[in-house]
């Protein structure tokens, strides 16, 4: 006989049929009669079988059932028992493989749940689980980023909100999608940060988010999955340079002290003069001693006595994009090399600078004194306030956008604080020690990389420059921009406007940084008219209707007329002024020489050797 506990076991439909093929049995023992041509003891297909609540395993395969034709009744015996054996195999093989199924993908009722249900409310969860994770459950609205955790109905339930969010990630660790949709991009980049910050940063809530069942080793292993095989499915250009995100994260971390902090200059053939003038103006005036690294594109981009060139210079490195992630940087275009730059330099902390910007202070202040840089890694500048803007395209990708990125210029719609230019990437600070900063960086490689930048990105925002922080809000990893907005440095003319290079105060308000280099355009010529460095005008609302902009002419640069004059411009200290025109002189000797007999004399260069 069947043993009780094992036909317990068995869905209705199949104890039915063990019970009518029992009282055949019985019926042929007692010496009964029987013409049986043909009997279907199996049911035709396991989905027959199965519960309501029985998880569907995707490795099923339609059970033709057995075809049994008897010549005589002495066969029958033989053939039930078989029949029997055969049931009770196959229900052991579901039972296991329900079993087996990573608990990630069941629900309480041990049915895996589909991917459309979980995508109707996937954003949500994650920005909650996110910003839970960021520490902003119970505080005031003033300190938070997200946001997501404000004005629920009811408390926040942490396990619930976690089991839906890592049943996702278990779905979609390796499941390909359409690149080129960056709504699914962020849901997959958000499910790798959240498993990978579980799991290695804050391994304490693993006995918490595996209950019921209390099994932490089994929830870490589902995590590293989920770690390993998205990673390979965004970021497949990793190896071999890293073997892991861990791998590359502990590498910064455990640098040493000379390669803690530095800066990155990418440039190519065009650039170049005006790259050797910014380390000049560095070294010479501002007496800034971060090591730097020049990237480029290859051979074809610098060649050989170009490189000779930089490697003369003290504490310099020049740095080919293809010696890493060759996967990708090998199809590297324009804009595309920054973040790439970025993320490969040997630096933990790391500043990159465009080649034609020019520094009022060190830009060493950035990881000595800013608090933006200490309290979330990174240093990101406002762009000028330029046209309106609809923002559309971010809210599609972004359903659950975060409440600092509201407060965005790019988030106006018909409103005068709108601009269709939100972020400046002249220069960008970021710490690849930290885990957010880390995982946004490579976000933001992602979007530049030849498929999505050519598929979407590049038609979407103008170059890199938004992919920067629209990476970090996709992944809801706090972060800021410094309080003014893009003005200019230069002289004042008839209508009191300041004209000249796009210009950045720091966090005080103090003349920092601006792009354009010393020429009056630097898009018509190199050799255009210099500038003379006096004043600086900069915005503080970052609206459209106070602020007078005149677009820039062959001859003439922007110039800007912000409503407050009085505070919003402001004459450069007599060091200032100094400053400016010491970068002017550096740049005509280089100019006037030309660059190679400038090395030869002024770094004993010999680029005939």
């Amino acid at each position: 006989m069947v043993p009780q506990r094992a036909l317990s076991i068995f869905p209705k439909k199949t104890e039915f049929i063990l019970i009518l093929v029992t009282i055949l049995f019985v019926l042929w023992t007692i010496g009964s009669r029987w013409s049986l041509k043909e009997l279907d003891i199996m049911p035709r297909n396991l989905e027959h079988r199965r519960g309501p609540q029985t998880a569907r395993l995707p490795s099923d395969e339609p059970v033709r059932p057995p075809q049994l034709t008897f010549q005589d009744l002495s066969e029958f015996k033989s053939v039930v028992g078989n029949a029997l054996q055969k049931a009770l195999e196959e229900q052991q093989w579901v039972i296991h493989h329900r079993q087996s199924l990573p608990s990630g993908t069941r629900d309480e009722n041990g049915a895996q749940p589909s991917l459309e249900s979980l995508e109707a409310d996937i954003d949500v969860l994650q920005a909650q689980f996110l910003d839970y994770l960021n520490g902003e459950e119970g505080v005031e609205e003033v300190a938070v980023f997200g946001g997501s955790l404000l004005n629920l109905q009811s408390s926040f339930d942490i396990l619930k909100t976690w089991k839906r969010v890592h049943q996702y990630a278990m779905l979609v660790k390796s499941a390909e999608y359409n690149r080129t949709e960056f709504l699914h991009l962020g849901r997959r980049a958000r499910a790798n940060l959240i498993a990978y910050t579980v799991l290695y940063d804050k391994p304490s809530l693993l006995p918490g988010l595996s209950l019921p069942s209390k099994n932490v080793k089994k929830l870490r292993r589902e995590l590293a999955s989920i770690v390993d095989e998205s990673t390979a499915l965004l970021y497949p250009w990793l190896k071999p340079t890293y073997s892991s995100i861990k791998e590359m994260q502990t590498r910064f971390v455990n640098k040493d002290s000379e390669s803690q902090e530095g800066l990155v200059i990418c440039t190519g053939k065009w650039h170049f003069e005006m790259a050797v003038h910014l380390i000049e103006t560095l070294r010479k005036v501002l007496q800034c001693t971060l090591p730097i690294e020049v990237h480029y594109g290859g051979p074809d981009d610098l060649p050989s006595d170009m490189l000779k060139a930089f490697n003369a210079m003290p504490n310099v490195r020049t740095v080919s994009i293809l010696d890493f992630f060759p996967l990708e940087t090998k199809l590297w275009g324009g804009w595309s090399m920054k973040p790439f730059a970025l993320l490969g330099s040997r630096f933990r902390k790391v500043i990159i600078v465009d080649a034609d910007a020019l520094f009022l202070q060190d830009p060493r202040v950035i990881f000595n004194q800013s608090e933006i840089f200490k309290q979330h890694g990174q240093m990101f500048y406002h762009d000028r306030t330029l046209g309106g803007n609809d923002p559309w395209w971010f809210k599609s990708i972004n359903p659950q956008w975060s409440k600092f990125s509201a407060s965005l210029r790019y988030m106006g719609k018909d409103i005068a604080r709108s601009s269709q230019h939100e972020m400046e990437s002249g220069v960008v600070a970021v710490d690849k020690g930290r885990t957010g900063v880390l995982h946004s960086l490579l976000l933001v490689c992602k979007m530049n990389s030849k498929l999505e930048r050519d598929g979407i990105t590049y038609r979407r925002v103008h170059g890199d420059k938004e992919t920067f922080w629209i990476s970090w809000d996709l992944i809801r990893v706090p972060y800021k921009f410094t309080p003014t907005f893009g003005g200019t440095v230069g002289y004042m003319n008839e209508r009191s406007h300041v004209c000249g290079g796009l210009f950045h105060t720091d966090e005080q308000s103090n003349p920092f940084w601006w792009n354009g280099g010393v020429m009056a355009n630097k898009h018509i010529s190199k050799d255009a008219e210099f500038m003379k460095f006096d004043y600086v005008a900069f915005d503080t609302t970052g609206d459209n209707k106070r602020n007078v902009w005149e677009w820039e002419t062959p001859t003439t640069p922007f110039c800007l007329g912000p409503e407050n004059s009085q505070r919003e411009v402001r004459e450069l200290t007599a060091r200032e002024k100094s400053d400016g025109a010491r970068y002017v002189d550096i740049y005509k000797e280089i100019k006037a020489k030309g660059w190679q007999a400038y090395f030869k004399e002024s770094y004993r260069v010999d680029f005939f050797v």
